[in-house]
């Protein structure tokens, strides 16, 4: 298999805020942390998420071709795997290339799919670092599908039904079929990543590459299991959690940087600038995402608003609010899990207003405020410059200017 050609170029008062922090950044966040309790109240309105209006959406404009090619890149990886066709027509179903009935879409036509965002980090960093076009297009495939494989997992193992307002692959196809799936974009990554010594890269740092992703497989899959068992009374509390969400969400941002460091013989201190930026990212995503999960709009959230409740899906706001909330918000938290129905208006009203009073919004904000500096600064401890680097900023904002933080 070759890898299609595309022209890409061109409140903290809480311990537990800190406890997750690798030794490395550790000074750093404490320093925020004591910033960020004297001045809780009014540090949100003044950050650049604020202040530039940067958003997801401006990004995606701006790389509308880049994401453009890369869907591209992956439909043809997809196409050209030949038989049997229905097992990678619920591939390209899933990556929104195909429709329920397996039949492929013209670009315009493509279902509602992921943001890309990751696949764009790593174009951002070779474009930084010297990376070849072939290479990191490559690379970027072999992101965007481990991704893609950990959703197709975790809707089974979280019982989602919509992802991207549209049925998972579950729903449409029946749980073997979706593990099944989730199982081939594994080993697709893999096949990816063994073109690149036909691309030029030496089979020492082709082993090292591999050996990367397969740290973040690993570790993301440790997260899993964290999360899994993880529930709303657990002692870790949030210490627990935001290390789950380190191995869960972080690993594939960790990859990223690992994986260029490799491929450009970077210096082993821009190597962990770029795992310490890739960690932060991770968790401010997740962080942010998980007040999305209550406090957002369906149609922009893409899945049904308070389903982690209904599940007994452990999220930062809901393992706060268990800790420091009322008795009735804790009983219904708490409460045996098999629950179908979806929260009801007057419920979630009920949620919200809970997590409003016990402070879990300014504790989920100031939390997502220690991760964005912490990434902010990496990308600084770089001392690069450049469009790149400002559209990692502003990427980093559009993270914050992606969610309301309640107050």
């Amino acid at each position: 298999m070759s890898t299609p050609s595309v022209s890409l170029y061109g409140t903290a008062a809480e311990p537990t805020l800190q406890g997750a922090r690798p030794e490395s950044t550790r000074g750093r966040t404490d320093a925020l942390c004591h910033r960020l309790q004297t001045n809780k109240d009014s540090r949100l309105n003044d950050n650049a998420a604020r202040s530039t209006g940067v958003h997801f959406d401006e990004l995606h404009s701006r790389f509308a071709a880049e994401i453009a090619e890369i869907d591209r890149a992956l439909a043809a990886c997809l196409n050209g795997q030949g038989n049997p066709a229905g097992h990678y027509g619920m591939l390209a179903y899933h990556f929104g290339f195909a429709d329920a009935e397996l039949q492929p879409l013209t670009e315009s036509a493509y279902l509602p799919r992921g943001k890309r965002l990751r696949p764009l980090i790593c174009l951002l960093f070779c474009r930084i670092f010297g990376v070849p076009q072939q290479i990191a297009t490559t690379v970027m495939m072999a992101v965007e599908v481990m991704h893609s494989a950990s959703l197709a997992h975790d809707d089974i193992e979280d019982r989602d039904a919509v992802r991207w307002n549209r049925p998972t692959l579950q729903t449409i196809f029946g749980l073997d079929q979706a593990i099944n799936a989730g199982d081939a974009l594994i080993g697709l990554v893999y096949r990816l990543l063994l073109e690149l010594p036909s691309q030029g890269v030496a089979a020492a740092q082709t082993l090292d590459v591999i050996a990367a992703f397969n740290r973040a497989h690993l570790r993301m899959c440790e997260g899993q299991h964290l999360d899994l068992k993880c529930r709303y009374d657990d002692e870790s509390g949030a210490e627990g959690y935001l290390d789950m969400v380190e191995r869960k969400t972080g690993a594939p941002c960790i990859c990223i940087g690992e994986s260029i460091a490799i491929l450009a013989a970077l210096p082993e201190q821009t190597r962990t600038t770029l795992v310490d930026f890739g960690r932060s990212l991770g968790t401010l995503y997740q962080i942010c995402d998980d007040v999305r999960g209550l406090f957002g709009q369906p149609t922009a959230l893409g899945r049904e608003i308070g389903h982690d409740l209904v599940l007994h899906r452990p999220s930062l706001p809901l393992l706060y609010a268990c800790r420091h909330g009322s008795e009735a918000l804790r009983g219904l938290l708490l409460a045996a899990p098999g629950r179908e129905a979806p929260l009801s208006v007057d419920e979630l009203g009920f949620v919200r207003h809970e997590l409003l009073a016990c402070g879990a919004g300014r504790y989920c904000r100031d939390a997502a405020l220690l991760h964005y500096e912490a990434a902010l600064t990496a990308l600084n401890a770089l001392n690069r410059d450049g469009s790149e680097i400002r559209t990692l900023r502003g990427l980093l904002d559009a993270c914050l200017a992606s969610v309301e933080f309640p107050n």
